[in-house]
């Protein structure tokens, strides 16, 4: 007999509130967590601090570019870098400001740039604006207010990829000898080719520094874990072996240090839920099937229409042959396939641009192959998740799904 709905919610709300808890502070087991001390980034985190020193003495500062794979520490260092400068701008009467900005976030040039004016008191209305009228009025507001201003804009790739550099540009042509306001960029990006994707005019002004951040390795994930299991969980409820197993999954496959604290997070919550007393080597795996399942659902389940028509695209080509397909084949397929559902394609170079960001959202595995001068460089992809769970993901779009029909 089923279990009455509200009779079955008691009981899940009951064991929340009296059953056994092995967490102590799982706050710390996110990614938007900083700690006092980031272990094995000492080198990334004083590189940021000389780049920005001269900012305390009312001097400029060089543009920087941060690069590295997502879970490798750009955001978390960076933001304790800049968190630190404001505290001592504020204490020696430096007129520094930051202002931090997540560009897939915001997803949009106007938001972009109305964050930028919000943080220097412009009232930005969420929309009825055009790109140019906000810029204008943050412009404004920067040269009346005399500060320098540290502009971060992380995963700047994905603004650029989307709308182009045009945005980047305009804020690379604001420093002006005479004005007693400057600007410092700070572009935080998980493709190192990020650079090949501007503009000579937009390089020409940038005149940057570069702090790359390299994947951890299996020892140190699991220095890191340890660290971070001593204050989340109570004493004990964590099998050593366990935390060996996050280490060794995130270190061979991507070093992304992200990903092994939601191994462990995700492990807990499967032990908590179901009263075990201890965090093993077993839940690390069931953790690792439920990740794995959940995040490509949810990440394609979020993806724009053109987007999941670009993925459909490589699903549709790889069933077909079966290994790496050319990205001028799949702008092919995605051409019919957008014929099909009678909406417009995008150019080459857009969808190019949606392959990328396919790319570092883990969907699909893009990479350059050079055939000598005769070949050339070819772009090829293929998928870097189960074909069968993004197939299903993709068929939960009602209008992707008559594709496949």
């Amino acid at each position: 007999m089923a279990q009455h709905p509200n009779s079955l919610l008691d009981e899940i709300f009951d064991t929340a509130l009296s059953g056994p808890r092995i967490f102590t502070q799982k706050s710390v087991l996110f990614h938007d967590y900083v700690p006092s001390r980031l272990l094995f980034r000492e080198d990334q985190t004083r590189s940021l601090a000389y780049l920005f020193s001269p900012l305390l003495r009312g001097e400029r500062s060089s543009n920087v570019f941060i690069y590295g794979k997502p879970g490798t520490g750009k955001t978390v260092v960076t933001k304790l870098v800049i968190s630190k400068l404001q505290q001592r701008a504020d204490r020696a009467g430096a007129p520094v400001s930051v202002c931090y900005v997540n560009c897939r976030v915001e997803g949009s040039e106007y938001r972009v740039a109305a964050s930028l004016a919000r943080t220097l008191g412009q009232d930005i209305p969420f929309t009825g604006l055009s790109v140019k009228e906000v810029f204008n009025r943050f412009t404004t507001a920067l040269f009346s207010a005399g500060v320098t201003l540290l502009v971060v804009l992380d995963e700047i790739d994905c603004l650029v990829s989307r709308y182009g550099d045009d945005l980047l540009y305009m804020l690379t042509r604001l420093n002006k000898p005479e004005a007693a306001s400057s600007i410092v960029i700070v572009g935080i990006s998980n493709d190192v080719r990020f650079k090949e994707y501007l503009e000579p005019r937009v390089l020409s002004t940038l005149s940057e520094e570069e702090v790359v951040f390299t994947p951890y390795n299996s020892i140190e994930l699991e220095a890191i874990l340890s660290a971070r299991v001593s204050h989340a969980f109570q004493e004990g409820v964590v099998a050593p072996e366990a935390v060996q197993l996050c280490a060794s999954i995130s270190g061979s496959q991507h070093g992304d240090a992200r990903r092994a604290l939601d191994l462990l997070r995700v492990a807990g919550e499967l032990v908590e839920r179901s009263g075990g007393p201890v965090v093993t080597v077993q839940h690390i795996h069931l953790a690792e099937q439920t990740m794995e399942k959940d995040r490509v659902t949810e990440v394609v389940h979020s993806l724009p229409l053109h987007s999941k028509l670009v993925l459909a695209a490589v699903l549709n080509c790889l069933e077909e042959t079966k290994a790496r397909v050319r990205s001028s084949v799949i702008y092919g397929r995605y051409v019919s396939l957008s014929r099909d559902l009678g909406t417009r394609a995008l150019s080459s170079r857009r969808v190019l641009g949606l392959l990328r960001e396919l790319s570092l959202l883990g969907l699909v595995d893009k990479r350059i192959e050079n055939y000598g001068r005769r070949g050339g460089r070819v772009t090829m992809v293929e998928l870097d998740a189960p074909l069968g769970l993004v197939r299903r993901a993709l068929s939960d779009d009602a209008l992707v799904a008559e594709l496949f029909s």
